[in-house]
């Protein structure tokens, strides 16, 4: 594995050192535009989730959050509520406005036209659509703005959306929790856990941002998780459920009737699932099982635990049909889901399965390993399901304790698009 040092974001902006004081008042009004957000997250796909306040002689008179695609974005809610007292008001939103005719209007045109004095942005658009245009048209218009007002914490938020705009695709965050000696378990199949509640706060923060998680079907079996970010504020993403059998337990807690994000399971034939929750045919030669006395390595390879003429012919014959065996087609079939579902980033929790499918693919942009002071020697190594000539340059971006536990952040050089 080679480690390069961590870039700096594309396009980062130069506002927060140039930015004036922010009084307390803009931080928190700045800080409602965020909860506005919050309130809408994973209801706009694939617009980002944006939140936006009016404040007029410190009092708030209209706020609101990104309407499904199609709809009014945060601003124009915004505008609507305020309604003639927009005139001569604050707006605080957490990302520009945007400046283009797609499936509505400019926004930054409809600021102007209500009168709004000042705007306060919190980060720059990195859509080449927008890019400082709308920041442009404001200013030419009168208005007072300003840029960098927690931007940060913007920043962190659309990590996603911006990934996905400038490399048109999802952004896939794998992220695994080992012992000092890589063991994902005190022993084979058996539910441990492994980190403590420092790590697990960071690891429901990591779900807060993601607009969904991808899991496996042996962990929903063994681990019944719930998957929310129970831990931290922070609005629940879609479940994802990556299935060959399709045999999964109707109890689940990600099947629960009243749960307040999607769930979706991703192959089987999804016959005994309840009626509540969507499912995804995956194409027959990525579900199928290898034949008898054929295992799968994890490179995609096929081994035979009975050396012989039949088992080379059946390698062959497999190779050929493409089926289950090739991470590559699997990880390829899943991005596209998630492209199609308007997905901006999915944090992939595991099992083994799941995570080698990525790793062993390539496609992935973000690993992050989470690490306990604890051996448990008898148990399972995630490192096990990777091919045997596995190998990926990987830029070092972090290195944090965690409470007891302490995180190791990496990203890709070349992530395949």
């Amino acid at each position: 594995m080679v480690l390069r040092k961590k870039s700096p974001p594309p396009g980062k902006s130069q506002a927060s050192a140039k930015s004036p004081r922010w009084s307390p008042s803009d931080y928190r009004f700045m800080a409602l535009a965020f909860a506005e957000a919050d309130n809408v997250k994973g209801k706009t796909l694939p617009n980002p989730a944006v939140g936006a306040v009016l404040v007029k002689r410190g009092r708030v008179i209209g706020r609101g959050g990104t309407r499904p695609a199609g709809q009014a974005h945060a601003e124009i809610v915004a505008l609507e509520q305020a309604g003639a007292q927009a005139l001569g008001s604050t707006l605080y939103v957490t990302l520009e406005p945007c400046s283009h005719h797609g499936r509505t209007p400019p926004c930054s045109l409809a600021v102007i036209a209500a009168g709004v004095a000042k705007v306060v942005v919190a980060i720059r658009d990195p859509n080449p659509k927008v890019g400082g245009r709308g920041l442009r048209q404001l200013r030419r218009a009168g208005l007072e703005v300003s840029v960098g007002l927690m931007e940060e914490e913007a920043r962190e938020r659309y990590a996603g959306f911006f990934f996905f705009i400038t490399k048109s695709r999802p952004q896939i965050m794998v992220k695994i929790a080992q012992s000092l000696d890589g063991r994902i378990n005190d022993r084979p199949g058996a539910r441990t856990s492994i980190t403590g509640k420092s790590a697990q706060a960071f690891s429901h923060g990591l779900r807060a941002r993601a607009d969904a998680i991808l899991i496996g079907a042996e962990t929903l079996r063994r681990d019944n998780p719930d998957l929310t970010p129970r831990l931290v504020k922070g609005p629940p993403p879609e479940v994802l459920i990556l299935t060959r059998s399709g045999r999964l337990p109707r109890k689940s807690k990600v099947f629960a009737p009243d749960r307040q994000s999607a769930t979706v399971v991703i192959g089987g034939s999804g016959k005994s699932l309840p009626a509540w929750v969507e499912h995804i045919e995956l194409p027959l030669e990525l579900t199928a099982k290898p034949p008898e006395g054929l295992v799968a390595s994890a490179a995609g390879r096929v081994t035979s635990s009975k050396i012989s003429g039949k088992a080379e012919s059946a390698r062959s014959k497999i190779r050929d049909r493409k089926t289950a065996l090739n991470d590559l087609d699997l990880a390829k079939a899943l991005l596209a889901i998630f492209a199609t579902r308007g997905y901006h980033s999915v944090l992939v929790e595991g099992g083994r399965s799941v995570w080698k499918v990525f790793l062993n693919s390539g496609l992935f942009d973000q690993l992050l390993i989470l690490t306990a002071p604890k051996l448990m020697s008898k148990g399972e190594s995630w490192e096990a399901v990777l091919s045997q000539d596995w190998g990926k340059s990987l830029n070092f971006r972090k290195f944090a304790s965690l409470g007891t536990d302490f995180l190791a952040e990496f990203g890709t050089s070349d992530a395949q698009g």
